[in-house]
């Protein structure tokens, strides 16, 4: 089952994330669990980023 193979690789997944996901999916379009999984792992790398970049912003200016 998808869930249960996927859930370890998606403990970021967000409520948005589904939606999006989704939102491809839905239309008609045929997705396999690879492609869903590099989707989700695409998305974490982001928020990771987006995460550790608002440390170091916050950091810098603490420093002020």
């Amino acid at each position: 089952m998808m869930q249960i193979e996927l859930c370890s690789n998606a403990d970021l997944l967000t409520v948005q994330d589904v939606r999006e996901i989704l939102e491809v999916i839905l239309p008609g379009r045929t997705i396999d669990d690879r492609t869903l999984l590099e989707i989700i792992k695409a998305k974490h790398k982001a928020r990771i980023s987006a995460r550790e970049s608002h440390h170091r912003r916050s950091a810098a200016l603490s420093c002020k």
